[in-house]
């Protein structure tokens, strides 16, 4: 009688469906052609990879454009976040899960043309001029960092071209795969400004909030690695970003889901 129970029980449990996983809320920033919104639609190197990864794994969750403090608020706020993307550094490992890398870049100090040698000139004395980077980001984090101590934060980074270009700072903090298509963004031509100095170079990542599904990271995580094993990630990424290389390791770094 109790084997029978037993078995009737078993037979129940695995005729019952799977718990479904709860759906992520999907965030970015404007910071083309990572991401950017042209005529109302979310575009970019990494929202194509994004998508990519939802149709392997039978999702359809919208890519939502906000703000970058108000986006990285909600990953450290929320469950079930993705934000995307963003920078390693210790303090966010105790933070958040991130997969990848999933883009490469070099965080720079920007000028305006003409202007580097005189700033260059001023030795120790070049860290207390105003340095503008968008708030929350690692680029603000960085030149901080490295000493910088007038730092004005901007909404985004096309703010920060606009404050450079009216001469409301003598720096701008920003990552070199982005910076020709931030100043066409902001209606500026790229010719307008130049290379001050490299501050470091950063991997980024898809970051995931605390509280998010294991199993729903580890899909995303296994997805991502399919898309490098196959080639269709170096595909994507030579398309958006020309000459530039691919990173192609995959990593989980951070809080354990």
């Amino acid at each position: 009688m109790l084997i029978r129970l037993l078995s009737g029980l078993a037979l129940l449990w695995a005729m019952a469906p799977a718990r479904a996983l709860e759906p992520l809320s999907i965030y970015t920033d404007e910071w083309p052609p990572i991401s950017f919104e042209d005529g109302g639609e979310v575009k970019g190197m990494a929202v194509d990879l994004v998508n990519q990864i939802q149709h392997r794994l039978h999702q359809e969750q919208p890519v939502k454009l906000l703000p970058w403090a108000r986006a990285y608020n909600f990953l450290l706020t929320r469950p079930n976040v993705l934000l995307f993307v963003l920078g390693r550094t210790a303090e966010r490992e105790k933070l958040m899960t991130m997969i990848g890398p999933v883009a490469a870049s070099e965080i720079n100090l920007y000028c305006r043309k003409g202007e580097a040698e005189a700033l260059r000139r001023l030795g120790d004395k070049l860290q207390v001029q105003p340095v503008t980077a968008f708030r929350s980001s690692i680029f603000l984090a960085v030149a901080k960092q490295h000493g910088f101590k007038n730092i004005v934060e901007s909404a985004d980074p096309v703010q920060s071209a606009l404050l450079l270009h009216a001469n409301r700072v003598s720096m701008w903090s920003e990552g070199d795969s982005v910076v020709d298509n931030v100043m066409r963004k902001a209606g500026l031509p790229a010719e307008e400004i130049e290379l001050l100095q490299p501050l470091e170079k950063i991997d980024l990542y898809l970051a995931f909030s605390r509280g998010t599904d294991r199993a729903t990271i580890l899909a995303w995580e296994q997805a991502l690695r399919d898309l490098k094993r196959d080639g269709n990630f170096r595909k994507l990424y030579q398309r958006w970003l020309p000459g530039a290389t691919a990173p192609m390791q995959v990593e989980r770094v951070g809080v354990e889901p």
